[in-house]
């Protein structure tokens, strides 16, 4: 097998300096966008099996995440799209598939409806990315104060299934380590996060493609709660993945990138 090309570079976009890798060569462009809890690094799963594939995978790093700075003190949707424009005119892509897990989620619905003839397929995972419901901010509001007072475990998160622990401690602890190499500003994040709201009927506006992907252990963005909300769009693809907490792609790979190829083979 021949190793993939790897490149990496920041671009400027409102005042940041957004970090971004690009691997592979293939025609088709792959988006990455992580959560609250990750940086590109998180996708290190997905790099191996995508590129097989044939796509050219771009990671970036949300303002303030990784390599990212975050200087202006702007965050939100607006700031995403800008960013996520400006990454994608860098390497030179007209369309891409476009994923945001959990925070990037948000971005990833927000470049959508910004940009849609850019985009080929959007892949909510382990996210709403902004299509709230009543049930979901009861729920938000619910769990609140246990994430605030939670103290902290080697090797265990709330955004991890609990049995992952038990089944494979190292990865379980290694998903704690790669988010320990900045601060991110949690609290621009949560305000924009809480205050962006997209419409079903806008997304189908788009006219493009979704694959939801979520976990059964999902404590932070529970399936049945996430079906739910998913269940609005007309043109929307919903995977479970079993035995997997808030981030499947990170604890069943294997299961998260098949699903995500499959889907994009059959748009």
């Amino acid at each position: 097998m021949t190793a993939p090309r790897w490149t990496t570079g920041t671009v400027a976009s409102g005042g940041e300096d957004i970090y971004y890798e690009v691997v592979g060569d293939g025609d088709a462009t792959v988006l990455l966008g992580h959560g609250a809890g990750g940086s590109h690094a998180a996708w290190f799963q997905q790099l191996p099996a995508l590129t097989d594939a044939g796509y050219r995978v771009v990671t970036w790093d949300t303002r303030g995440f990784g390599n990212s700075t975050f200087r202006s003190g702007t965050h939100g949707g607006d700031a995403a799209v800008a960013d996520m424009t400006a990454v994608l005119d860098a390497v030179g892509s007209a369309r891409a598939h476009v994923v945001g897990q959990s925070m990037g989620g948000w971005w990833a619905s927000a470049f959508t409806l910004a940009h849609p003839k850019r985009v080929q397929s959007l892949t909510l995972a382990n996210t709403i990315g902004g299509l709230w419901t009543d049930a979901l901010f009861a729920h938000f509001a619910a769990i609140q104060p246990a994430l605030a007072n939670a103290e902290p475990h080697i090797g265990a998160h709330p955004a991890l299934s609990p049995r992952l622990l038990e089944r494979d401690p190292a990865r379980a602890f290694l998903y704690e380590q790669l988010n320990t190499f900045h601060r991110p500003p949690m609290r621009e994040i949560a305000e924009a996060l809480g205050g962006m709201t997209v419409a079903p009927a806008d997304v189908d506006a788009a006219g493009v493609p979704v694959l939801v992907i979520t976990g059964t252990d999902d404590a932070l963005f529970p399936a049945p709660l996430v079906r739910e909300s998913a269940q609005r769009l007309a043109n929307v693809t919903i995977v479970e993945i079993a035995d997997a907490g808030h981030s499947p792609y990170f604890e069943r790979p294997d299961e998260w990138n098949a699903a995500w190829l499959d889907f994009v083979t059959v748009t």
